[in-house]
C-alpha cells in the first residue's frame, strides 16, 4: 500500500516527471463572452482559460504516475537531515522533504508548453502532487497572482507572491471569482500501524469554485464526500477525485455527485481507480461524465 511518508524519496520514486508527454485535446463548454477552454494536463493539474483569464490549478511536475529522476547526492544528503525521527503515517513532512524539492531539469516542464501564460494560479493542498513551488516559479508572469492554503505559503520553496486564501473566503482575480471551500477526509483511513489517519484534515487545505462567464467550475482538490460538497448548487463543471487511501472510491465520488449534480463531471485524480467505475454508476442521471487520459506514458 502506498504512503506519501515511505521516505528517503520513496514518494519521489512513485511520482512521475512530467516528461515528453502531449496534453489532452482540449475541451470546451459555452459562457457568455465565449467559451470556458478546459485542458486536463495530469493528475490533478488543470488549466482552464476564458477570454484574458487563464487558470492554472495545482501545477506540477510530478504525479502519481511515472518514475522521476533520482535525486542528486547533494539533494539526497539534504532532504536525509530533514527527516524527523517520529515521522509517521498522515503527519505533513517537513517541506523540502518532498519530490517537489527536486531542482528543475530539462524537459520537466514540456507538459505546459504551447498553453497561454497563467494569469491566475491555484493551489489546493501541500502534498507534492498537488504543490510544487519551483515549477510554479517557473511557471508564473510577473502579473500572475498565486492562490494558496495558508498551510502552503511555507512550502513555495523560494517562489514569492503567493496570497493566503482560506475556506469561505472569496477573491476576484480578473474576470474570475474564486471561492475556497472545504476540501478534507470527512473519514479517517485505518492503518495497521499508524491506526486511523487524517491525511487531509478540516481546514487545511481548498477546494475551490471558480466563476467564469457566467458559469460555475468546482475544483475538489484532495477530498472525500463531505456534506459541503453534498450541498452544493448550481454546478455547471465539477472535477472529482477518487482513489484510496486519500479520497475516496468511485461509487463514493458518483454518490456525492449524484447529491449536488453538477451539469459535467470529470474523474480526476484517479490514478489507480476505474473511472469508468464512476461513469457507470451515474447513467441514467442526466449528469455528463467526461473521461479523459489525466495519465500517459512519458
Amino acid at each position: 500500500m502506498r504512503s506519501r511518508l515511505r521516505f528517503v524519496f520513496v514518494w519521489t520514486m512513485l511520482a512521475a516527471a512530467v516528461v515528453g508527454a502531449q496534453k489532452s485535446t482540449p475541451d470546451t463548454i459555452a459562457a457568455a463572452g465565449g467559451d470556458i477552454t478546459i485542458v486536463p494536463i495530469a493528475h490533478a493539474t488543470v488549466y482552464i482559460a476564458h477570454g484574458p483569464d487563464a487558470i492554472l490549478i495545482d501545477p506540477v511536475r510530478f504525479t502519481p504516475a511515472h518514475q522521476p529522476p533520482p535525486p542528486t547526492a547533494e539533494e539526497l544528503a539534504a532532504v536525509q537531515k530533514l527527516i524527523p525521527p517520529n515521522l509517521k503515517p498522515g503527519d505533513d513532512p517537513p517541506p523540502g522533504m518532498t519530490s517537489a524539492f527536486l531542482a528543475i531539469r530539462p524537459g520537466q516542464l514540456s507538459i505546459f508548453q504551447g498553453l497561454p501564460p497563467a494569469t491566475l494560479i491555484l493551489v489546493t493542498d501541500i502534498h507534492d502532487d498537488h504543490l510544487d513551488g519551483r515549477a510554479i516559479g517557473a511557471l508564473k508572469q510577473p502579473t500572475t497572482r498565486i492562490l494558496v492554503p495558508l498551510k502552503a505559503l511555507d512550502r513555495m520553496l523560494g517562489t514569492q507572491g503567493a496570497e493566503a486564501i482560506a475556506n469561505g473566503e472569496r477573491k476576484t482575480v480578473g474576470g474570475a471569482t474564486i471561492e475556497a471551500v472545504p476540501m478534507y477526509n470527512a473519514q479517517p483511513f485505518h492503518d495497521a500501524k499508524a491506526g486511523d489517519v487524517i491525511f487531509h484534515p478540516k481546514g487545511r487545505g481548498n477546494g475551490y469554485i471558480v466563476t467564469l462567464g457566467g458559469k460555475r467550475l468546482y475544483v475538489a482538490g484532495d477530498t472525500g464526500c463531505t456534506p459541503e460538497m453534498k450541498a452544493l448548487r448550481n454546478i455547471d463543471v465539477a472535477f472529482l477525485p477518487m482513489n484510496l487511501p486519500f479520497t475516496m472510491p468511485p461509487s463514493e465520488a458518483a454518490d456525492c455527485a449524484k447529491a449536488f449534480r453538477p451539469k459535467i463531471v470529470y474523474p480526476y485524480h484517479y490514478f489507480e481507480s476505474d473511472p469508468k467505475q464512476f461513469e457507470s454508476a451515474l447513467k441514467g442521471t442526466g449528469i455528463e461524465v467526461r473521461i479523459r487520459n489525466w495519465y500517459f506514458a512519458g
